[in-house]
């Protein structure tokens, strides 16, 4: 079965192709802008380099965020778009706590994701050492955070990291990973685990607070 996976939900462009669970083709590309305008364009180019149509998809997974507003809507638009056209794909949305914590090489017993707003606060996850979720997805800053992990010790990881720990905040680190956007494979890799547990949920976007929006 080949599987398709992307996301432009961060600062970048990625997108995967896997046979079974072999990757045939993958594009990691770091872009300020444009992510979502590169994606069709990036799709067709992968297909046809590979000689592949479309209707010889099987399943489908995009991230759903958080992240940019504007790129967690359009790869879940394309997505369910691509659907459409494809009533047999199998399709799943999975959110990018779940993508990174898959991109942990040394765990702690707490693992930290820590994901990106531009504003003051962070998207922030905890999961344990088995990867099960122990807290919410959350919107919150610098001293929650420091709150929640005092006297834990923690691995960290995310687009949000460094800025995170910019400022000294008294913590037991175990292990940091700094990432500018999250790698195809750990996309790949929670997309086909949700495939094999039959726990497939059709992707809605992930949002944790109400867009920055205001009336000129």
């Amino acid at each position: 079965m080949y599987s398709l996976v992307f996301d432009t939900t961060a600062m970048g462009l990625v997108l995967g192709l896997y046979k079974d669970e072999v990757c045939v083709k993958k594009i990691e590309k770091y872009m300020e802008f444009g992510q979502a305008e590169a994606l069709a364009v990036s799709l067709k180019e992968v297909l046809d380099e590979e000689n592949i149509k479309f209707s010889d998809i099987g399943l489908l997974g995009v991230c759903v965020g958080p992240g940019s507003f504007t790129g967690v809507r359009a790869s879940i638009a394309f997505a369910r778009a691509l659907s459409l056209g494809n009533p047999e794909l199998k399709i799943t949305g999975v959110s990018a706590f779940e993508v990174y914590a898959n991109m942990i090489k040394n765990k702690a017993f707490h693992n930290a994701v820590v994901i990106e707003t531009k504003r003051e606060d962070f998207y922030f996850q905890l999961f344990d050492e088995n990867m099960a979720k122990i807290s919410e997805p959350l919107a919150i800053e610098r001293e929650e955070i420091r709150d929640i992990l005092k006297g834990r010790q923690v691995s960290f990881i995310g687009d949000g990291v460094e800025r995170l720990l910019s400022q000294s905040m008294g913590l037991q680190i175990k292990d940091v990973e700094l990432s500018e956007f999250m790698s195809v494979d750990a996309l790949f890799r929670a997309v086909y685990k949700k495939y094999l547990e039959k726990s497939l949920d059709f992707p809605k976007p992930l949002y944790i607070r109400c867009a920055d929006a205001c009336v000129k």
